[in-house]
């Protein structure tokens, strides 16, 4: 809260929170990472808690979800130069949701392929895509001198998501009694969290407006003047 107060504050701060583009675009980072750790560390629970694997046995399975976030970073970063950010964000993230949501319903005597494998097919690469449209969103429009600390903020919001993300799924299941129930509703609040993210990049994720053009009277007193 010290640091909060002491940068809001300065007149030149190292981490200039009123930015949108170092604060309000970091939110879609910040949610995507909520869902990120919350989703993995639910995938672990219930592998192991519920379906009996060693952790070396579920990391082996598991391994499906960052394979496909490296092919959705490449995908995503791809479309981004053609579409812009927001639209792979939204993307992206609705991926994560419905990545999440599948899961949602597991059985007690579930299986991982048929009720884990395919909600890793989309939740990784919708990870990867996000991933990078969030990255490339926060970073646009910010000077060269102060690139290192947005993309320092950047990654710090992807890391402290990923901490709510766990505490949140955490309190959900542990509120929940029964052999499967706390399960499915920790996977339900992967999906909640998932699904505020596209508002938010719909908002925050926007467009630099270009440089208003001078209107021709402008342009002809400037003329003027120079001459």
């Amino acid at each position: 809260m010290l640091f909060l107060r002491v940068e809001t504050r300065s007149s030149a701060p190292l981490v200039p929170l009123r930015s949108p583009s170092v604060s309000g675009r970091n939110l879609v980072v910040f949610l995507l990472g909520s869902c990120a750790f919350g989703m993995s560390y639910t995938l672990s629970q219930y592998g192991q808690g519920a379906l009996g694997l060693s952790p070396l046995r579920f990391g082996l399975y598991n391994v499906v979800m960052p394979v496909g976030a490296v092919v959705g970073s490449y995908a995503g970063q791809a479309l981004v130069t053609r579409v812009g950010a927001r639209p792979v964000a939204v993307g992206g993230l609705a991926l994560v949701g419905a990545g999440s949501l599948l899961p949602a319903g597991v059985p007690v005597d579930g299986g991982f392929v048929r009720d884990l494998l395919p909600g890793l097919l989309l939740f990784g690469p919708g990870l990867g895509a996000c991933a990078v449209a969030g990255s490339i969103a926060a970073l646009t429009g910010v000077q060269e001198r102060a690139s290192g600390v947005a993309s320092g903020i950047n990654t710090a919001a992807f890391q402290i998501g990923g901490a709510f993300g766990v505490a949140v799924v955490t309190s959900v299941a542990v509120s929940y009694t029964g052999p499967v129930a706390g399960y499915r509703a920790a996977f339900t609040a992967c999906v909640v969290l998932a699904a505020a993210g596209p508002a938010s990049a719909l908002v925050l994720l926007r467009r630099p407006r270009p440089p208003a053009k001078p209107r021709p009277a402008e342009s002809l007193r400037a003329s003027r003047v120079r001459s």
